[in-house]
């Protein structure tokens, strides 16, 4: 039973416009409204899956269940419609559900100034800039893969494989899976440069190393779900699948890939 519920929803008047019903019905159901995730025993994120990505980062990945109303596009993790927004709390009170756990992506990338670290659901994105190309090595526990020149590479879990990953041509992953998927973006095969046209996987665990070749040592982009960090003397960047999880709350017969089926219009 739920006791007391975060509300958090996207800045749009469409989301917005929601959570006074929200608030109402959890009042009649005698639920707390909870300030920040800490103090709460489940969240209701309304809005799109940029809206989910967003309050994740802000409260640093909490591990909660969250349900998701989609006002937003595409809402892989938004299991309910915002028609279901005025009886969402006796949705979830009634059972019913389940919980399907993503594990999310570490990294930390080496610099001559120290480390730095990143944590994502989706993706996370080694470029140079928004223009340049970019030379890296590829290791994956102590071998290395390739030399990749391009625009850079996509690393994903399953839960990402939908959303960037699959626009530079990864695949699909069943989010039932445990692994790392690195996709090229726009990848560079001349008589200079030679490189890998199609992504790889790899299990978890494994120790997964991108480094930048070493007569091109400087400045990157590490972009974790979206979000853009600059990194300067960049040395190389380390990544795997953490324990840390967040916990999505699905109907008891949720279908991964109806949904797939139906978002693609395939």
């Amino acid at each position: 039973m739920i006791r007391k519920l975060f509300i958090y929803g996207a800045r749009s008047q469409k989301s917005q416009s929601l959570i006074p019903a929200l608030e109402a019905s959890a009042a009649d159901a005698g639920i707390k409204i909870a300030k920040n995730p800490e103090d709460a025993d489940m969240a209701v994120c309304v809005g799109g899956d940029g809206t989910l990505l967003r309050m994740l980062r802000e409260y640093g990945f909490p591990e909660l269940p969250i349900a998701g109303i989609n006002t937003g596009h595409l809402g892989f993790f938004q299991e309910f419609s915002a028609g279901e927004a005025d009886r969402i709390v006796g949705l979830l009170n009634e059972g019913g559900l389940s919980i399907q756990r993503h594990r999310l992506i570490e990294a930390s990338a080496r610099t001559s100034g120290g480390e730095r670290r990143f944590m994502a659901l989706n993706d996370i994105v080694v470029r140079r800039n928004a223009s340049g190309i970019v030379h890296l090595r590829l290791s994956v526990d102590g071998s290395t893969v390739e030399q990749f020149s391009g625009d850079g590479l996509v690393i994903s879990s399953p839960a990402g494989s939908t959303a960037y990953n699959y626009s530079v041509g990864g695949s699909i992953v069943d989010p039932r899976t445990e692994l790392l998927q690195i996709a090229p973006i726009a990848p560079m095969n001349t008589a200079s440069y030679r490189s890998l046209s199609s992504g790889i996987i790899v299990p978890p665990g494994c120790d997964l190393v991108v480094a930048p070749e070493g007569r091109y040592l400087g400045k990157a982009l590490i972009v974790a779900d979206g979000n853009t960090n600059p990194v300067e003397d960049f040395e190389g960047l380390s990544v795997r699948l953490s324990e840390k999880a967040v916990n999505v709350v699905r109907r008891a017969d949720y279908d991964f890939w109806g949904k797939v089926r139906d978002k693609f219009d395939l």
